[in-house]
């Protein structure tokens, strides 16, 4: 009879740290992110070169490995190779909490799957920094990103953003920040704004005002850029029965459907697909 050969044992596996790094000021870096950054064997980093200055500000040198929307697809099997080794591994963005908005989410999703724990270690955001000052009456707020790049794509979400009227949180680059004020103004010229620049750093700004004003406030912009698009609060004059008769108003001069949902919908302050739906029938098809 065969003996039974020896029992080889898999390896623990490491664990994946989420960890926050500063969006500015290095001061906001946690202690304990500090701690799991100096006990990690691989940092995997969306640029190693912005990673080596926090590390040097750290007196570490953590082996480092490039993790970012370029080059995820690759990157991510020597990654997954080192935790399932049992070597820990800290996930950070350039700035921030890796995943919103930043690279990352691919990564945790590919770990939970491989049974690698997975330990979020909080800190700096742009988005709880902003919201926290913002002053919002409202418990919801959509977190949508960068703006698109297209500015045909960009009307439509905002439009999509008047038309729900639930306040939204966007980032904008300082290149692209002008002409997504003019299609903010455009979409929505009675949104309140609050914009952080440069959130944590020395020359931190948080303003406040309509788009039509941020134009002008921010016309040789520099830095990056957090907005809160506030849609406008409904006007309680304009009742069902006021919309529609300035429906019908509008009808009988001809214009469309969609055109005027949109002009009343901004002097009403509600939503543009609750004013279309408002739209009265034809009287000439009954």
């Amino acid at each position: 009879m065969a003996r039974p050969g020896p029992h080889i044992l898999a390896p623990v596996p490491g664990t994946l740290y989420v960890v926050a790094t500063p969006i500015g000021n290095l001061e906001d870096l946690s202690i304990r992110a500090a701690r799991v950054l100096a006990d990690v064997e691989l940092v995997a980093a969306e640029n190693t070169r912005v990673a080596a200055k926090l590390l040097r500000h750290l007196e570490l040198d953590q082996r480092r490995i490039p993790y970012n929307d370029r080059n995820k697809r690759r990157q991510k099997a020597p990654i997954l190779r080192a935790l399932e080794e049992g070597r820990d591994v800290a996930l950070i963005s350039d700035a921030g909490t890796p995943g919103i908005s930043d690279p990352g989410a691919d990564l945790v999703r590919e770990a939970v799957a491989a049974g690698v724990p997975v330990v979020p270690i909080p800190g700096a955001s742009a988005v709880t920094t902003l919201l926290s000052v913002a002053g919002l009456g409202s418990a919801e707020v959509r977190l949508l990103g960068f703006l698109p790049r297209r500015r045909v794509e960009r009307r439509r979400l905002l439009s999509e953003i008047a038309d729900r009227g639930v306040p939204a949180l966007v980032f904008e680059s300082p290149h692209r920040i002008v002409g997504s004020l003019e299609d903010i103004e455009a979409a929505l010229p009675d949104a309140a704004l609050v914009i952080g620049r440069e959130l944590t750093k020395l020359h931190e700004q948080i303003w406040r005002g309509s788009a039509a004003e941020a134009r002008l406030a921010f016309g040789s912009p520099r830095g990056e850029f957090c907005l809160v698009i506030a849609p406008g609060s409904q006007d309680a004059s304009w009742t069902d029965d006021h919309v529609r008769e300035a429906l019908a108003t509008a009808r009988a001069a001809g214009e469309s459907r969609s055109a005027a949902a949109r002009r009343l919908a901004r002097a009403a302050g509600r939503a543009r697909s609750q004013v279309y739906a408002l739209w009265p029938d034809d009287p000439a098809a009954s």
